[in-house]
């Protein structure tokens, strides 16, 4: 989320304890909300179920996280701010719960040129939220496409997600005045021209930085329109209170089909979601760790609500090979082969996360089993620390991680003291917070620093071609490898599927031997959900999902 960038990761563990599976939900928020949102009037608009209790109305209640930026697609680059973006807006295509490719905007494609030119065909009944309902076009999703691309708009994301479209870079460069490969046929026709065959060209279209805008709502309004945006997705963004809510109500016009929720409110603030699930104010809800073995075991009340939901994310941690020590792959591997995941897992964690042995998490396309990190052996790292070119002489080493400046989180200690106890040597956490972070990080400022991403779509491009490839806009720590370059630009352009898959596989291996990034977990939300919810998806990744959900009194 950049891409869904996580950005709390392990410094956030003491939380975890108390709510592992809220951390994709509430931790994940950064500062940067939109300053302008004017909060509402009244002093408490929970919504109200005719004091029938909470089932007895059409509000869907749910924990949520306060925007890491303003409510514009094209500067989405986390996992927060994109659970709203994805319910408001829409681009030619969208990803069902199934994680499965579907018409959008765009009613139907065709592919030719040898797979790089795509033509869209758009529906007619696609309408902004605006009160004017005006019609979507072609030169809609051009302007849209262009806004992104353009330099003075600053995107994190669209030369990493649309950098194939032919004319796309060199917009972003201001080397152009247009992106000349997107082409409007047509009112309802959109050509768009890749540089290079893609197998995956229409998942990176479910990307926010691909949404489609108002064009007049923004020039009307260029400062202020993300207060609340117009855009052509299920929901309409309705009211945001910084730190208290946001809600969304239902667009009637919806062209895919109206939502069957009247409203959906994300409630903003703190306190125990475990608590007031259980005193009927939240639909949805997440169970501690530590009462995990009693809600798997049917002991606990909450057993028959209960539905634990992978998540196709990674945490790790990022050693960049650009500073010392770490420039030297030695002291790289020795670090690696001194995490203990297994016992963070079940000591610190009630074995709520999954031991991360791969990069690519298990729900991925491409997942290869047989890929694997560095297992935990200190005395073959001892060994590569002595042979290093630092050895006896290890600089002084940060740790990094997003955080507010409080007392770093349980594992984080952990794992430095584990290091500091088995390699000798000492290192520094330091507490940055989440919008610096985020800088910072794109920077390539750090030396070490604890990460994780989660998927933006369903391939393995998503995770390995977006931060590894030597040219790519995300690989911020600039890692270099000839050879998982080869393969990932061989993989780029394969249409083959199986053999692609295969090439990820072996480039993922060399990047783990490499050891400039250490995975520790793939991450598991401990869901609880109200009977009276029906059609909430199991869905390992962001997309947009609330339509399908309805409530029925018990």
């Amino acid at each position: 989320m950049s891409n869904r960038m996580l950005t709390l990761m392990m410094g956030m563990v003491a939380f975890l304890i108390l709510v592992v599976g809220a951390v994709f939900v509430v931790a994940l928020a950064g500062g940067g909300d939109d300053d302008d949102s004017t909060p509402g009037s009244s002093d408490d608009e929970r919504p109200r179920s005719n004091g029938k209790g909470i089932c007895s109305g059409n509000s869907l209640i749910v924990p949520g996280s306060d925007p890491a930026s303003v409510l514009d697609p094209i500067q989405v680059g986390d996992v927060a701010t994109s659970e709203y973006v994805v319910e408001i807006f829409g681009g030619l295509v969208t990803l069902d719960p199934d994680l499965k490719v579907q018409p959008d905007i765009a009613q139907s494609w065709d592919i030719t040129n040898g797979g790089k030119t795509y033509t869209f065909k758009l529906r007619d009944d696609v309408v902004f939220h605006t009160g004017n309902a005006r019609r979507v076009t072609a030169e809609d999703v051009k302007y849209s496409i262009e806004r992104a691309a353009d330099p003075s708009n600053a995107s994190p994301t669209v030369r990493a997600y649309l950098g194939n479209i032919v004319g796309l870079r060199d917009r972003y460069e201001n080397k152009a005045a247009s992106v000349s490969g997107v082409k409007v046929i047509d009112d309802r026709t959109i050509q768009i021209d890749l540089i290079e065959p893609s197998d995956y060209f229409l998942s990176e279209l479910t990307y926010p930085v691909a949404f489609v805008v108002d064009r007049q709502q923004i020039e009307a309004n260029p400062r202020n329109w993300t207060q609340k945006p117009s855009g052509t997705g299920p929901f309409k963004l309705a009211e945001f209170k910084p730190a208290e809510k946001i809600r969304l109500v239902r667009n009637d016009r919806y062209h895919l089909g109206a939502p069957k929720l009247d409203e959906v409110v994300f409630e903003l603030g703190g306190g125990s979601l475990l608590t007031r699930y259980e005193n009927d104010e939240i639909h949805i809800g997440y169970i501690p760790a530590s009462l995990l073995d009693s809600v798997k075991d049917g002991s606990n009340a909450l057993a028959k609500e209960y539905r634990p939901v992978p998540n196709m994310a990674v945490f790790y941690f990022t050693l960049n090979p650009q500073k010392a020590p770490f420039d030297d792959p030695k002291v790289r591997q020795a670090f690696a082969l001194t995490i203990d995941r297994e016992t963070l897992n079940s000591v610190l964690l009630y074995d709520a996360y999954r031991v991360a042995d791969g990069f690519l998490p298990p729900e991925m396309p491409g997942y290869t089993e047989s890929v694997s990190s560095y297992d935990y052996d200190v005395d073959r790292a001892k060994q590569l620390l002595a042979e290093s070119k630092y050895a006896g002489n290890l600089p002084r080493i940060v740790l990094s991680y997003s955080g507010t400046g409080a007392a770093p989180g349980d594992l984080l200690v952990a794992v430095q003291e584990r290091w500091q106890e088995t390699l000798g040597v000492t290192i520094e956490l330091q507490a940055i917070d989440s919008s610096a972070f985020l800088r910072e990080q794109r920077r390539g400022n750090f030396q070490m620093h604890s990460d994780g991403w989660a998927a933006d779509y369903p391939d393995p491009e998503d995770f390995l071609g977006k931060l590894f490839a030597s040219d790519s806009t995300l690989n911020y720590t600039g890692y270099k490898n000839a050879e998982v370059d080869r393969l990932l630009l061989a993989a780029r352009t394969e249409q083959d599927r199986t053999r692609r898959f295969a090439m990820y596989a072996d480039a993922e291996q060399l990047i783990l031997d490499d050891a400039v990034v250490v995975p520790t977990f793939w991450p598991v939300e401990h869901v609880i959900v109200k009977p009276c919810v029906q059609g909430y998806p199991n869905v390992s990744m962001t997309v947009p999902k609330y339509r399908f959900v309805e409530i029925k009194a018990e």
